[in-house]
């Protein structure tokens, strides 16, 4: 490989990419748009022993460090392509950089079912995969559908799985212990009327614009649910929806969502998230555990 061909730019400003819009430079940055890219960088990272960090559709994840001292890839490889099919289902080649908007908007039009109540996640298939992203009107996990995969290992070789290597569970994918990269994966979709997927992706964009603040600044659900309990349900019977320190808040709409307002800073998540927690364990006696990565 030749690593002058690849594209790195140093000490870029990627605020852009993360959800929650704090404010966020990569110490090294490459944009990668193909499966050769993400071995490719994988090698790069071990040849320069630079730690690498995949980004995909920047939700799910806090940075408050102010600087990833990584090799930040932001993942656009985009690939979908029906590798078999026949009259009640069809075997789906989607890569990890697709957006699960358009993966659903494409899913529609193909007639092809099994993505729709993921409407809404404002993150990219790897990102879906790797959090084993849930929805709960019904209890789906986007894993659900997955045959098998292909992953970049921590030795830059690309291998297949199957489902079962993923070890799916509650906001869990195997990934995050092994840090593979996950490249692309084939999915067995059902075959459907337009018509109905595009009901039923309706009505879950709709229960997820009525039940959870739309088209702020916030990394989705903050804490994982303990137990079964909703950790919104605690958080606000804990007294905490609407309650703000400096540019965080707890949401209105739904206390298991922290807001930034545009000038929230380190400090001020940090001592909300402390609050939360103590109110929580103070009148429930449950300790509540992030479902958002900290870096």
């Amino acid at each position: 490989m030749k690593t002058f061909q690849l594209k790195i730019e140093e000490n870029k400003d990627i605020s852009h990419f993360f959800t929650l819009k704090t404010k966020v430079i990569a110490r090294y940055f490459f944009e990668a748009k193909t499966r050769e890219d993400l071995i490719n960088i994988k090698k790069y990272s071990l040849e320069k022993k630079i730690p690498i960090f995949i980004l995909g559709g920047g939700s799910n994840i806090a940075v408050l460090s102010g600087k990833l001292d990584y090799l930040v890839v932001k993942n656009n490889y985009l690939k979908l392509e029906i590798i078999d099919e026949n009259e009640k289902e069809a075997k789906v080649l989607i890569s990890s950089g697709y957006p699960v908007s358009l993966l659903i908007a494409k899913s529609i039009d193909k007639g092809l079912g099994g993505f729709e109540y993921h409407q809404g996640l404002p993150g990219t298939v790897g990102g879906a995969i790797y959090m084993n992203s849930k929805w709960t009107k019904p209890l789906t996990y986007f894993g659900d559908n997955l045959i098998e995969a292909f992953l970049v290992d921590k030795s830059s070789s690309l291998k297949k799985v199957n489902r079962d290597y993923f070890n799916f569970a509650y906001d869990y994918s195997i990934l995050q212990k092994t840090k593979e990269i996950f490249v692309e994966g084939v999915f067995l979709l059902k075959k459907d009327k337009k018509e109905e997927i595009k009901k039923r992706a309706n009505f879950a964009l709709s229960y997820r614009k009525t039940t959870q603040p739309y088209g702020v600044a916030t990394c989705g659900c903050f804490f994982q649910n303990p137990g079964g309990v909703s950790a919104g349900y605690l958080i606000d019977k804990s007294g905490l929806k609407g309650f703000k320190v400096g540019g965080f808040y707890v949401s209105q709409i739904h206390a298991n969502f922290i807001v930034n307002d545009g000038s929230g800073k380190k400090e001020d998540l940090l001592k909300l998230l402390e609050i939360i927690k103590n109110k929580v364990k103070e009148k429930f006696n449950i300790q509540l555990e992030e479902e958002v990565v900290i870096m």
